[in-house]
């Protein structure tokens, strides 16, 4: 579940909740919706809170809420190996469709 994205370093894929709520607190994360994106019939856009990146608006939700909308949203985790490299500069990790990650292996 792994992919080389560039020569620093590797960038893996998760798609299993357990493991994304491992890493995500290693790397002192929690997760969230994107404050405002709440809709008819959805909670919210899912994503990984980083207390020092001040870039989105964030709302903290559970650990229980994030694993079943992961599920229901067929989500997977991109990260890379090095705790402490980012994918863009800034991230130290993202959500994304699985079918973006099957696409890529």
């Amino acid at each position: 579940m792994s992919s080389d994205h560039s020569d620093e370093t590797t960038v893996h894929h998760a798609r299993d909740p357990t493991l994304v709520r491992t890493i995500v607190e290693e790397r002192g994360g929690y997760p969230a919706h994107l404050a405002g994106s709440e809709g008819t019939g959805d909670q919210g856009l899912l994503r990984i809170g980083f207390p020092d990146i001040e870039d989105e608006e964030f709302t903290e939700i559970s650990w229980e809420q994030f694993e079943e909308e992961f599920e229901d949203k067929n989500m997977a985790a991109v990260y890379p190996s090095d705790e402490d490299a980012t994918l863009d500069g800034t991230h130290p990790m993202r959500l994304v469709k699985r079918d973006a990650v099957e696409d890529e292996e």
